[in-house]
């Protein structure tokens, strides 16, 4: 392989720890999400003594920091306030050297684009204090296919001053379909490859990292019914319990299903062996740094032949 396998996991998941231990020597780092920010820059770890210790060893680790409960108010908040900014830099380190890791993952989300200068200088001044004691820092960002300012969901985070400041850069290239829309691939093939487009000119392809979906979700078409996440295997029971066969969607190079209970209609896209292969040959091409799973334990187990 000429790029790295690395994976996001949720902390004391079951599957995913399956995951780790099944495939560990596939792996170059795991990503497990042990650690908050609180909006006043103080951290909680949710753990740092799993297992997975034992199979990736300290130097696999990268711990990922994000915002408490996934809160956009709480993402705006820590980076406006020095203080903040101040308690979360010595919090973080003070971790770091407690437990032994070299290197922490920033997944902070939902920061609104009007605080786009906030939030690179937060990085730049957590990438400094890092820099000092000898750590590294890797950021995670929402997909873009161009530099569009004023999106709520990805305007904040500037491609081109991250690229410079982080040693990683891991770009959630999923959810182009998303719970709150219509129906539809989370990752179209075309789509894909017009982020990595637009990634390649603004961040050196030396850090870049393409993060990749092993999901799928369930919409419930014209109903209140909330969509829901779901993970292979019960992808494959719904195909089973309502003898409907996996359908292959050739615009998107996407897998798909449609299936009736109590006469209302469902429709479930997702990822499989054959949707990533695809995408992993867009890494291979663009000889980009490596590809990040979110999240291991949810995927179609066939997915890890394509790294043996």
């Amino acid at each position: 392989m000429s790029y790295q396998l690395s994976g996001f996991h949720l902390a004391y998941n079951e599957k995913g720890l399956e995951t780790i231990i099944n495939h560990y020597r596939l792996f170059k780092k795991i990503i497990p999400t042990w650690v908050e920010v609180k909006s006043d820059g103080s951290i909680q770890v949710n753990n740092s003594n799993e297992t997975i210790e034992k199979y990736m060893g300290k130097r696999g680790i990268v711990p990922m920091v994000q915002n408490a409960n996934m809160d956009s108010k709480v993402s705006n908040l820590l980076i406006s306030k020095q203080n903040a900014i101040n308690c979360f830099i010595k919090e973080i380190l003070i971790f770091l050297e407690n437990e032994g890791y070299k290197e922490v993952c920033i997944d902070i989300e939902g920061v609104k684009y009007k605080n786009k200068i906030q939030y690179t200088e937060f990085i730049k001044k957590v990438a400094d204090a890092f820099q000092q004691e000898g750590y590294s820092l890797s950021v995670v960002i929402p997909a873009k296919s161009e530099n569009n300012q004023d999106s709520t969901w990805s305007g904040a985070y500037d491609y081109s001053s991250l690229g410079k400041i982080a040693n990683k850069v891991i770009i959630m290239a999923y959810d182009f379909h998303w719970p709150g829309g219509p129906p539809g691939p989370i990752a179209p093939l075309s789509w894909v490859q017009d982020v990595i487009d637009y990634a390649i000119i603004e961040i050196p392809l030396e850090k870049l990292y393409l993060g990749l979906g092993l999901y799928g979700y369930d919409w419930v078409i014209n109903s209140e019914q909330k969509t829901r996440g779901l993970v292979f295997k019960q992808i494959q029971d719904i195909s089973l319990k309502y003898n409907v066969k996996v359908e292959w969607d050739q615009e998107s190079q996407s897998p798909y299903l449609r299936y009736k209970e109590n006469s209302i209609e469902h429709e479930v896209w997702f990822e499989n062996k054959e949707s990533i292969s695809k995408k992993i040959r867009l890494i291979e091409e663009f000889q980009l740094k490596g590809v990040v799973f979110w999240r291991v334990g949810q995927e179609d187990p066939d997915v890890w032949k394509l790294f043996e």
